[in-house]
């Protein structure tokens, strides 16, 4: 049966009440009344009425969350199969300006495209986007995770309830407000493949007292990463390689025009550094030797020099005060988040103008002059580091309070929310008219205008192997040190975000009463305003570095604001109809997004229901007036390298626009609880930036050479530069399955069982290329060469737990299917399954409880399936860490 065709035959049978199915003459009495439930609120809906089997949402506790086993809330997220193509890794290939941030993409339509809240509240953005152009709220910066309640996970479209960016559901984190007492935890982390590298240590301490009326509650914790580099590793050296090492490869210049020696077609033969390996690079011969050298590339393992797991610091801290004021209620919010990261970079960029040494040159001992494929410094320099740092802070409040109107009783509502992100981030690059001058015997501080080249304080840089190994300072092939550090650059960038927003609504549990109990009526109008800029050093402005090039500062601001209502109506004591409509209107177009679903109770304990939602969400303010440039690993024949892909937003951009339907059955019964969703996403105008992949696979003109004037090269036909744009994308259909089964501990002579599963199974991603203008089966495959995100098929988890007295233990497996890898044509990533297990001592003495927890992720040591790019494995799917053991101490008292 078609998979609409069942969607469609399960929102039919929800709606007949005549498939009430009484289990014995006493439940059929009851049939008519309305069964008691516990009411959802905010996350998938604020009219009262429905129950937690009606919509598909999930939670996780703060149990739960611990019991997991993950270190925080985004990785905990990013590893629930219901999300893909998350961002938890930390990746220098994929992630320019990201570092230290976690983004979650839940059904893998990409990191925004889920609504974050916090109580209910909205958070800003990152200052910065993702590689893709994704903006997204920071899960790393939200706040410390020993004062999260639970998280509530809506996965259905939500635009008609929360407004844009709800498009694949919601995910709102509760925080534990009203806690009373005190709670001190520390944790330590340990991967055991790393000679005692990547170790890491959390004190978190969470504090709470009444006073009269009054509550307050502050937490914080502050984690310290020790970073993991690619060279301390086993699977990292070797998988970045870039052609484009130091010293280099040389274009042999013909006297009297192009070059010396040419292939067949005219292309240049490259011609290997004579020193090449002596200076530390690893040649790449690639025929006969010819009377300049060795034909080939000097190559750099750029991967060793990057991080695996980056140094860090974080601190959250947060702060809730709240109050009973006679039937009113007032709470007050804080909140700061600060992340302080180095990681590791290649020793310096190539050198992608591809610029003439002049056989003037002192170390050029070709005598002629040669065209160099190389870059400044190689491995004899180290790594180079970038720095990251995070700060996010947000206050907001919220007051309640009932009222009455129209005859009716009220619950009204008004919230206020402010919050703010900033990052400054460092990297360096080779300035390329210096490096020009240099070359030329024209560099350094010292060297004045018209000077002649090596002399009054004139400087030759010298990139051959000499370079590298001469060390006399007196010799004319050294490069000074005072050359270099004019030579290469720092840019720092500094980008801010920041949002406010104000709420407010209005309830009436029982506008009417309706066959089957009152119905209840929101009512509600919410206003933002967000604002976003970036700002870079001069060298950047004037697209002066060498690889990285540059961009111009951008800023811009919006002002959104919406009025909505929902209503829940019990049409019968076991049918319930949800409805709702939101209007939200930005600058430039606004969105009218209706939902509608139903949930029948076919037994007291079995609820089915059906829903269909239209969803949008706005292009970002990045992705609107960006102007950015960033690195990529990209395949331009038979090898990757990275490149430049500078990406200008676009005004003009229109709202992604979604139709959700699901349908779906829960049981809640003699401890057992199941639910089995079915959901398809109809996605029409998906805003993505153009792959450069895709570019340049759609610009090859099969015989090496690119025809489009994206694609940027040099006089020997390099690629140079790849420029990509902002686009809306036709469509993108998916569609799949959701499973997730619980059964509550059972007490037996050797202690309490419980066990739980949930899997996802996506049937179908079919995303609509605009570049390669071609509709790509997405599902199941990385996705290396077009606009979606690595998406298996299938993700599970399946856990057991055991409780006997103080003692408790947790076995638990994950599983990740096998997917294709489009980067290898035919390659395949292999299926990834990991067992966890946890050990837990529980205990009271002196008024106060102790707390003991031993545990390992990935127990047999599991290593992440390989794929040859850069760090050797995908990381938007798996953890490259291998066996982590963790200890947690916790007080409370």
């Amino acid at each position: 049966m078609r998979f609409r065709s069942a969607l469609r035959i399960c929102a039919c049978l929800a709606a007949l009440s005549g498939l009430s199915l009484p289990a014995d003459a006493a439940q059929a009495a009851q049939e008519e009344e309305t069964i008691a439930r516990d009411v959802i609120t905010i996350t998938a809906g604020r009219a009262p009425g429905a129950g937690l089997l009606d919509r598909p949402v999930s939670r996780l506790t703060r149990a739960d969350l611990d019991a997991g086993g993950q270190s925080d809330l985004g990785r905990a997220l990013a590893l629930n199969p219901a999300f893909a193509g998350s961002e938890f890794n930390d990746d220098p290939g994929t992630q320019n300006n990201t570092s230290g941030t976690a983004a979650v993409n839940l059904r893998g339509l990409g990191l925004g495209a889920s609504l974050v809240l916090l109580n209910g509240q909205r958070q800003t953005i990152t200052s910065v986007a993702a590689d893709d152009g994704s903006t997204f709220v920071d899960m790393n910066a939200l706040v410390p995770s020993i004062a999260i309640e639970r998280v509530e996970i809506l996965k259905d479209g939500a635009s008609p309830l929360h407004g844009s960016d709800a498009l694949a559901g919601v995910i709102n984190v509760i925080t534990r407000d009203r806690f009373e007492g005190l709670e001190l935890r520390v944790e330590g982390r340990l991967p055991d493949n790393f000679g005692g590298a990547g170790n890491s240590m959390e004190l978190a301490v969470m504090g709470g007292r009444s006073f009269g009326n009054w509550r307050h509650m502050g937490a914080i914790s502050v984690r310290r990463t020790d970073g993991v580099e690619g060279f301390e590793t086993g699977f990292i050296p070797g998988t970045g390689l870039s052609a484009l090492g130091q010293p280099g490869a040389y274009y042999i210049q013909a006297p009297g025009g192009g070059f010396a020696l040419v292939n067949p077609d005219g292309s240049p033969i490259p011609v290997l550094d004579q020193d090449c390996a002596a200076a530390g690079g690893l040649p790449l011969v690639t025929g006969a030797a010819t009377a300049f050298g060795d034909p080939g590339f000097c190559q750099l393992d750029f991967g060793q020099f990057f991080s695996l797991i980056p140094d860090e610091t974080r601190i959250n801290a947060f702060s809730a005060l709240s109050a009973d004021l006679g039937e009113a209620q007032l709470t007050v919010r804080a909140g700061l988040a600060h992340t302080d990261l180095s990681r590791g970079n290649s020793p310096s960029l190539p050198a992608l103008s591809f610029p003439t040494i002049p056989a003037a040159n002192p170390g050029n001992y070709f005598g002629q002059d040669v065209t160099w494929l190389g870059r400044p410094q190689g491995v004899s320099a180290g790594a180079a580091r970038r720095s990251f740092e995070h700060l996010t802070w947000r206050l907001d409040g919220e007051l309640t309070a009932p009222f009455s109107a129209f005859a009716r009783q009220w619950e009204g509502r008004i919230a206020a929310g402010w919050s703010a992100n900033r990052l400054d981030a460092t990297i360096t690059d080779a300035v390329a008219d210096r490096l020009d001058l240099a070359l030329n015997g024209l560099g350094g501080p010292a060297c004045p205008a018209g000077a002649l080249p090596g002399a009054q304080g004139c400087l030759w840089f010298n990139p051959f192997g000499s370079g590298g190994l001469v060390t006399d300072p007196s010799d004319p092939r050294y490069n000074d040190p005072a050359l270099l550090g004019w030579l290469i650059q720092e840019d720092q960038r500094r980008s801010d975000a920041s949002l406010g927003s104000l709420d407010a609504s209005a309830t009436a549990p029982a506008l009417f009463e309706a066959p089957g109990g009152p119905a209840s009526l929101a009512l509600g109008a919410q206003i933002r305003r967000e604002r976003l800029s970036v700002e870079h050093g001069d060298l950047f402005n004037d697209d002066a570095f060498l690889f990285i090039v540059g961009g111009p500062n951008f800023s811009g601001s919006r002002t959104v604001s919406a009025l909505f209502a929902e209503t829940l109506i019990p049409v019968s004591g076991r049918t319930r109809v949800q409805a709702a409509l939101r209007y939200e209107t930005l600058e430039a177009f606004s969105s009218l997004d209706p939902k509608l679903s139903i949930a029948h109770d076919l037994t007291h304990a079995v609820t089915v229901s059906a829903g269909w939602s239209r969803s949008f969400r706005a292009p970002s303010l990045h992705q609107q007036i960006s102007a950015t440039t960033s690195l990529q690993s990209l395949n331009t024949g038979a090898s990757s390298t990275f490149l430049p892909v500078r990406t200008v937003g676009a005004a003009d951009l229109g709202p992604e626009r979604a139709d959700t339907f699901t349908a779906g059955a829960a049981l809640a019964a003699a401890g057992w609880s199941t639910r089995l969703d079915l959901w398809r996403i109809e996605v029409d105008n998906l805003v993505v930036r153009e792959s450069a992949q895709a570019i340049l696979i759609a610009a090859s003109d099969g015989a090496g050479g690119f025809n489009d004037p994206r694609v940027e090269v040099s006089p020997a036909g390099d690629v140079t530069l790849v420029r990509a744009a902002y686009v809306n994308a036709p469509s993108v259909t998916t569609q799949g399955l959701d499973l997730t089964l619980a059964r509550a501990p059972v007490e037996t002579a050797w202690g309490a069982f419980g066990f739980g599963a949930e899997g996802v199974y996506v049937e179908r991603y079919d995303f609509t290329d605009p570049v390669l203008n071609q509709t790509i089966s997405a599902a199941g495959n990385r996705n290396f060469t077009n606009a979606a995100r690595s998406l298996p098929r299938l993700r599970a988890t399946a856990f057991a737990d055991w409780a006997s007295g103080p003692w408790s233990a947790r076995v638990q497996a994950r599983h990740i299917a096998a997917y294709d890898n489009d980067e290898a044509p035919g390659g395949r990533i292999g299926a990834w399954t990991v067992g966890d297990v946890q050990a837990g001592w529980r205990g009271e003495t002196a008024g106060r409880g102790f707390e003991v927890t031993l545990g390992a992720l990935n127990v047999t040591n599991e290593a992440a399936p390989f794929v040859p790019t850069p760090l050797g494995y995908d990381t938007k799917v798996h953890d490259a860490r291998g066996r982590v053991f963790y200890l947690r101490l916790a007080v409370t008292g």
